[in-house]
């Protein structure tokens, strides 16, 4: 292992057609009993800090067992709404091609850190068949904390366990959509590629501290470079 690639999922891989929060509220009432009283913004929030939060809004304590219970019926209505997604969601444009051209890159693992459950980040990438490069199994997840700059360190000392290297922090490349994936690349030291897919702006990602904002995955060429620079 050379460089560890790091996605984020929903806007920079996929469109989930907002079939995610329509999956959250399920699994929330499913826990709590009713819907939340509102939702806080989930672009670059992890699972954890969006349903600790939309309880403390409830005035409902976030104690370890009521979360453990939601990432339960979170996988399991993520599971049912698979039809929805393969409905209205899609692989963005590139994205496969990206992944692909990594791939064939020696000494590259590509593997995700995502707002999504681990159960989640499966259905969503296979529906699009996307998950043939990635390697779940090191990546970070929105139910391993709140905090999504912790998903990246996990997901670099995963990688380095599997694969029995010692990675330097600067060839782990993190890339992702909003402020959110850029603020945790640079708290870990890991080279920042924002793609501006979602609802933040080149601007928004460049002022985040991204090293480098492309349009969209479309370039293949241009995602190459950005990684492999």
């Amino acid at each position: 292992m050379r460089r560890l690639v790091l996605w984020d999922i929903d806007r920079t891989l996929i469109d989930g057609g907002k079939v995610g929060r329509e999956v959250f509220v399920a699994a929330y009432q499913a826990v709590v009993g009713s819907e939340p009283p509102r939702l806080p913004e989930f672009g670059g929030r992890t699972d954890h800090w969006i349903f600790t939060t939309a309880l403390e809004w409830h005035g409902r304590e976030a104690h370890p067992e009521i979360v453990a219970e939601f990432f339960v019926h979170l996988a399991e209505h993520t599971r049912a709404h698979r039809p929805q997604l393969l409905a209205r969601g899609g692989a963005l444009a590139g994205a496969a091609q990206a992944l692909a051209a990594l791939a064939g890159e020696t000494g590259v693992v590509q593997s995700v850190v995502t707002g999504n459950i681990r159960e989640a980040a499966y259905e969503k990438l296979s529906a699009f068949d996307l998950l043939g490069p990635i390697d779940l199994e090191v990546g970070g997840y929105g139910c391993d904390d709140g905090v999504r700059s912790v998903l990246v360190r996990l997901a670099h000392e995963r990688a380095q366990a599997k694969y029995t290297a010692l990675l330097p922090a600067r060839q782990v490349v993190v890339i992702g959509d909003t402020p959110h994936d850029i603020e945790a690349a640079r708290a870990n030291g890991a080279l920042a590629i924002g793609v501006a897919t979602g609802s933040c702006s080149a601007d928004e990602l460049a002022e985040a501290g991204a090293d480098t904002v492309l349009p969209s995955l479309a370039d293949t060429g241009a995602v190459l470079r950005a990684v492999l620079a």
